[in-house]
């Protein structure tokens, strides 16, 4: 190991000092300086009347002193807070002037204040119901009457014939106040709304606001009724509760829709540049939506032929019969008729999926909330398309033209009955009959050791002590019409990250370098060169596992006599790489896996081989993770985005901070055995005994590799719980029954899983092994976790996406015939006994992925390459359309459209 530099020194690759400690105290009271001063902004200008959800902080103060043209304000990257620092190893970090990232919100805390008492109520009724008139006329009534509120109706709803013939009704006519749809503006006349009827009420509510929505309350009176939580019955005392504060709220994102066409882009393009109040209103042509935006082939017999671009990259194209871009509350509308899984609300994502299409791989994605999609008719396309946005406004989309969707600032607030969760989920069973299925019996055997069943008196103790709401960082008031807003205290929402935002920045220069290679004869040559240039051209400590200095091949005291004739042609085959290898041995640093504590001792890693090898480094770091650089070496290469031909190039690169980083959420899981639960609630949330013998119960990964006692902070994670890449998977084992497994949310009992099994993935993983059990595919940087069955016993299991903010709680069902097993990331194998849990939430320590490209291509990449994800023959044009599709998608406005986009 080369001489270590004088205490509290370390030296550059150049031979010069610097201070040792992690930032100095200058730059630490910037970074402090700069998060006071834009929280300050960002407060007082969200807290103003009429503004609605997180507008922008200060163009010149905040986001880096440049200032931003009115393209720019129009995407919703405005919603990043300020934040502070987030740190990867001793040196790496997400650079200063980058958006908020692993922000996770807690579902718990978004509930609805009143700052002053509101006044002016908007009613929406059903249309063409007759059910609905007596509870509209009782409601009215009962606002006018006992709460001497303004009620607002639609125009349209005088003209009822039926109503005028109400004695009741024609008593308060007078004292309505009417608007017609199209004509008046409603926005900050209205401090609350009520709808009466379906799920069609709210989105006509939707449709009204164009900008912030106020809170709005809505009771099933329609079918389905997945958006309408609340029951008539008792309608006095649920709005009395709501007007006096008592709310929780689920914020619903809405997606903005601008149609471009081929003629009037340009034009369009000077307007936008030179508006410098383009947030402050939406664009003529563009449009809010609260479900979905459908692009289908209208009533032509060929096939649709679409081109979808992601933040102006060309991804795929779609031939089938259209496309669904989708809300999360649209996930459970048209997109799961289609076959996509259903996504929670609260979960901060724009899912993509096709109708019917022509491919067997075309499986949906779900994208970050801060991207931009652009969506046209492909120019080979035998026939145009139809746009049509939440059901209305249907009209035809041209070659030339471009469709551009991304998620609106302005989320409409919906009043919850209960709570986020069981809102959803009720909604899910109640009108989806999600999972429903008859009950399998418990074996009389099995009833001693079922009596114990998931019970669990300390839930709530322990729920309190494993949640990730720490996160949550101190946010803005965030406005919903003149009266309402979102609670002081409470987690930040809509806080949309940019992925194009996080990049790697080193505030002093990376010094140890871990390298963790394959098991694989065909990586020692890339490994050897890698390391030699690291130590003799980069000056760098490198470190290396243990294991690595054992290998037989990098050994020249093999007796080969007694190896076999294969392992003989290739240990002669590989002489000169061992003997570059042995040169270098003396120079590096090893740990054993298990005994030695990585925490902030490297400051770089670089992965040769599969992506094994970065869920092993994710293993090796069981809190904050150095940057990881993986060059492909393996089999599938998901996770690996790089190649090994100019490895010096990338390396420099990356050494010199131009990099783009993709930051991949982990999963916090524990399990709390049946006898010691008690025991460990009782002990502090910091540090537990891990001093149990290993032959009384299973170990998990942290039992051991943490030293007894826990005496050291960095070393300790409470709960004995271990950080997993991929997923956590709970299968049957070798039992021949059906596993039997109960699912909990944040405490509440959600559904119970009859199969072959459960895979609770992070959105890595679900290119993994959910993907193989038929889960949509989600981009690492939407905050969710993914809950997937394996095989289901059910027509109904839909798979579905949760909040990174929950809690999940898995335990054996009292009526199950069998026990249950538990991997993590495919390791630590255990078993899961009646009466055991295992709690699983986002951790707050992700791994931080380097890009080859962006976050973007990258993953869209892995995924044609990797997965041959929608690949398929491209359809030819027709001769007689040839005119039509000259000007196809080709878009010379694209880089200039795009480059305004990304202005700042």
């Amino acid at each position: 190991m080369p001489p270590s530099s004088p205490p509290g020194q370390r030296k550059n690759p150049e031979g010069s000092t610097f201070p040792c400690h992690h930032k100095d105290s200058s730059a630490a009271e910037e970074e402090q300086l700069l998060h006071v001063l834009c929280s300050v902004d960002s407060t007082a200008s969200t807290s103003a009347p009429g503004l609605g959800i997180g507008l922008a902080v200060d163009e010149a103060g905040c986001s880096g002193g440049n200032k931003m043209t009115g393209s720019w304000l129009w995407r919703t990257r405005s919603l990043n807070a300020p934040s502070p620092v987030q740190q990867f190893g001793p040196c790496g970090r997400i650079m200063k002037n980058s958006a908020m990232v692993m922000q996770i919100q807690d579902p718990a805390s978004q509930r609805l204040t009143w700052y002053k008492p509101p006044l002016t109520v908007l009613v929406i009724k059903k249309v063409s119901d007759a059910s609905v008139l007596a509870p509209f006329v009782q409601l009215v009534d009962w606002l006018l009457r006992e709460k001497s509120m303004v009620v607002w109706v639609e125009s349209a709803v005088l003209e009822d014939s039926l109503l005028n013939e109400d004695a009741r009704f024609n008593a308060i006519r007078d004292k309505l106040v009417t608007f017609k749809d199209g004509r008046d503006d409603l926005t900050d006349r209205i401090d609350f709304i009520v709808c009466l009827g379906g799920d069609g009420t709210l989105l006509y509510a939707s449709l009204l606001f164009q900008q912030s929505v106020p809170p709005v309350m809505a009771f099933h009176l329609g079918s389905l009724g997945f958006l309408t939580p609340f029951r008539f019955d008792n309608f006095e005392e649920q709005l009395t509760s709501v007007l006096e504060g008592h709310a929780a709220l689920t914020l619903r994102s809405r997606l903005r829709c601008v149609m471009h066409r081929r003629n009037e882009r340009k034009h369009e393009a000077k307007t936008q540049e030179v508006d410098p109040l383009a947030e402050g209103r939406p664009a003529a042509n563009s449009i809010l939506v609260l479900n979905e935006v459908v692009i289908d082939r209208g009533p032509s017999p060929y096939l649709s032929n679409i081109d979808l671009f992601l933040d102006g990259k060309y991804i795929t194209s779609v031939q089938g019969d259209g496309l669904i871009v989708s809300t999360p509350t649209g996930s459970t509308a048209y997109a799961a008729a289609a076959g996509a899984s259903m996504i929670h609300p609260s979960v901060p994502a724009i899912m993509v999926t096709p109708i019917c299409p022509h491919s067997l791989s075309f499986r949906p994605i779900v994208v970050p909330p801060g991207v931009e999609l652009k969506i046209s008719v492909s120019p080979e396309s035998r026939n145009t398309s139809w746009v049509s946005f939440d059901g209305r406004n249907r009209q035809e989309l041209f070659h030339g033209d471009s469709l551009r969707v991304t998620t609106s600032i302005y989320p409409v607030p919906c009043i919850c009955a209960q709570d986020q969760i069981s809102d959803w989920f009720a909604s899910l069973a109640d009108g989806l009959h999600w999972n429903v299925r008859k009950r399998q019996k418990c074996l009389d055997e099995l009833s001693d050791l079922t009596a114990s069943g998931s019970e669990d008196t300390l839930d709530e103790i322990e729920n309190m002590k494993l949640r990730t709401r720490s996160l949550n960082a101190p946010s803005p008031f965030q406005q919903f019409g003149p009266c309402g807003r979102i609670m002081k205290n409470s987690a930040m929402v809509m806080q949309i990250q940019d992925p194009a935002s996080q990049r790697l920045t080193w505030y002093k220069p990376p010094l140890t370098v871990l390298v963790i290679k394959k098991k694989d004869s065909q990586v020692l040559l890339p490994f050897v060169q890698l390391v030699e240039w690291l130590v003799q051209e980069k000056h760098m400590v490198v470190w290396v596992e243990s294991a690595v200095l054992e290998d037989k091949l990098l050994r020249d005291d093999v007796k080969l006599e007694q190896e076999s004739a294969k392992f003989r042609q290739v240990h002669g085959d590989y002489a000169g790489v061992r003997e570059r290898f042995l040169a270098l041995r003396e120079k590096l640093v090893t740990f054993k896996d298990g005994r030695d504590d990585l925490t902030d001792r490297i400051d770089f890693i670089v992965c040769l081989g599969g992506d094994g090898t970065l869920l092993y480094a994710s293993q090796l770091f069981q809190q904050s993770v150095p940057p990881v650089m993986a060059f492909y070496l393996g089999s599938l290469g998901f996770l690996t985005p790089f190649q090994c031909d100019n490895f010096q190039d990338q390396v420099t690169n990356v050494l010199e901070g131009h990099a783009a980083l993709t930051l991949r959420s982990r999963l916090r899981c524990s399990i709390h055995r049946k006898g010691e639960r008690r025991k460990e609630s009782l002990q502090p949330a910091g540090c537990t005994n891990l001093t149990k013998s290993s032959l009384q119960r299973p170990l998990n990964y942290m039992e051991f590799n943490s030293p007894a006692g826990c005496t050291n902070n960095n070393n300790c994670n409470p709960n004995n719980s271990i950080l997993v890449l991929n997923e956590v998977v709970i299968n049957r084992g070798p039992s021949p029954y059906l596993s039997n497994i109960d699912i909990f949310l944040d405490g509440k009992y959600i559904t119970s899983v009859q199969g072959d099994g459960l895979i609770v993935s992070t959105p890595t993983g679900s290119t993994a092994y959910a993907a193989a059990a038929g889960a949509s595919m989600i981009h690492p940087s939407v905050p969710a976790i993914l809950v997937t069955p394996i095989c289901p016993h059910s027509l109904s299991f839909r798979p579905i996406v949760v909040p990174a903010g929950v809690e999940l709680k898995i335990s054996i069902s009292p009526d199950s015939r069998n026990t249950s097993r538990v991997s993590f990331d495919g390791r630590n194998d255990q078993e899961l006994n009646h009466g055991d849990s295992l709690r699983v939430t986002t951790s707050i320590y992700p791994v931080p992925s380097i890009c080859a490209q962006d976050q973007i291509s990258d993953w869209f990449d892995s995924l044609a390459e990797g997965l041959h994800w929608n690949v398929r023959k491209r359809q030819k044009c027709l001769d007689e359309l040839s005119d039509l599709t000259a000007s196809g998608s080709e878009d010379t406005l694209d880089d200039f459209d795009n480059l305004k986009i990304y202005d700042a």
